[in-house]
């Protein structure tokens, strides 16, 4: 085969350009997949469980999730696929198909693409430790799209049984760099070219709370400048992917951590902001809500909503005066006009960021900057 081009995406993932990446890649990219985290409970298989970053809050617990609000039925997921204005959705745990699982995967599978149409892409995270020719058919016929498996070596056989049902079927594995596994997933790599699967994801190998002890222990340090890659993950992927690359013909996908929790969790974010935002909110690049607000218990608050109620356009969509606090547009508060109020009612101001959620349980204030810090941050001075 020739030599294959190498391509770097904006999201800092890597592939072949000629090839291309899966389609539940592609919509994880740009935020518009709804994560099902299905439990916490996989059968701890010893090939991967030393190193499961799942936190402590998740791992072996009952609850189910859709990306981070907790829920406890099916209605509750499509509210969340509708909010976030998703494409699709991917199934994870724990592992969806371990057998105290299945019916509930299957049944999630079936009520979404019920709801959604068959456009509505959805694919599934296994180990593979019983899957089988049965479940590869009531998974196609439930309306699955895609599965990826991280199987243990004697286990490799059974990603054969989701051939020809209709599904698109590859792997996704963390890249450990140490030469054993190395070859060992090179050995992978032509196995699942030899069979026809579609595509391997190579994901960046994480060290996080969960695992860290685990991972230190093993002799895995974390890369400098970085909070979760691990040492010689990306650098090794890399290679082996330019090295691999032109003697299979397989989809090769290397994900780093940037895209995963920066990128992904962004782009959802965005879509989810642009679903809830109030008026006087903007949206960051981070998909965060941002908006100017002013606090205080005197009747100097009153009097100046009422002055700004005369003099901003569309005043009872733009403001909000509620809880002893006003909250308005970052283009309003910064103006040296309004600043001028401020002063003269002694009143403080201040640029809050927060996560895009109506829930106050999950919306998170991330940021409260003063409104002279952040003026003075941004050289706004003269606006």
């Amino acid at each position: 085969m020739k030599e294959v081009k190498l391509y770097k995406s904006k999201e800092d993932t890597y592939y072949l350009k000629t090839r291309g990446i899966p389609k539940g890649c592609k919509y994880c990219l740009k935020g518009a997949k709804t994560v099902l985290f299905l439990n916490g409970f996989c059968q701890n298989p010893s090939h991967c469980h030393w190193y499961c970053p799942i936190s402590e809050e998740r791992k072996n617990k009952r609850f189910t999730y859709a990306n981070e609000i907790l829920i406890s039925n099916k209605e509750q997921l499509l509210e969340e696929i509708n909010i976030t204005r998703a494409k699709g959705m991917s199934i994870t745990g724990g592992d969806p198909l371990f057998e105290p699982n299945l019916d509930k995967t299957l049944s999630y599978i079936s009520y979404i693409k019920q709801k959604k149409g068959k456009k509505f892409h959805i694919h599934l995270y296994t180990n593979g430790l019983n899957f089988n020719q049965s479940i590869a058919q009531k998974l196609s016929t439930s309306g699955l799209d895609e599965i990826r498996f991280n199987p243990p070596k004697d286990r490799w056989f059974i990603i054969e049984s989701a051939l020809d049902k209709g599904l698109t079927v590859g792997a996704e594995v963390p890249f450990i760099p140490t030469q054993e596994y190395i070859e060992h997933l090179e050995r992978f790599i032509y196995y699942l070219d030899q069979i026809g699967a579609d595509f391997i994801n190579l994901n960046e190998f994480e060290m996080c709370v969960t695992n860290s002890s685990h991972l230190k222990e093993r002799g895995f340090r974390l890369k400098k400048g970085t909070i979760a890659s691990v040492e010689n993950s990306r650098d090794g992927a890399l290679d082996l992917l330019k090295r691999i690359a032109s003697k299979v013909s397989l989809k090769i996908h290397f994900c780093s951590i940037q895209a995963k929790d920066y990128w992904q969790l962004a782009r959802r974010y965005a879509r989810r902001a642009k679903s809830i935002k109030m008026p006087y909110e903007m949206i960051t690049e981070e998909g965060l809500l941002l908006f100017g607000q002013i606090e205080d218990h005197s009747d100097n608050l009153k009097e100046l909503y009422n002055i700004l109620s005369r003099t901003i356009k569309h005043p009872a969509k733009k403001i909000i005066f509620e809880n002893n606090t006003i909250k308005l547009p970052v283009k309003d508060i910064v103006k040296v006009n309004f600043r001028k109020l401020l002063t003269q009612y002694n009143l403080q101001g201040y640029i809050v960021e927060k996560t895009p959620f109506i829930d106050e349980k999950y919306a998170q204030i991330t940021e409260k900057i003063p409104l002279n810090v952040f003026i003075e941050e941004k050289g706004l001075n003269d606006v």
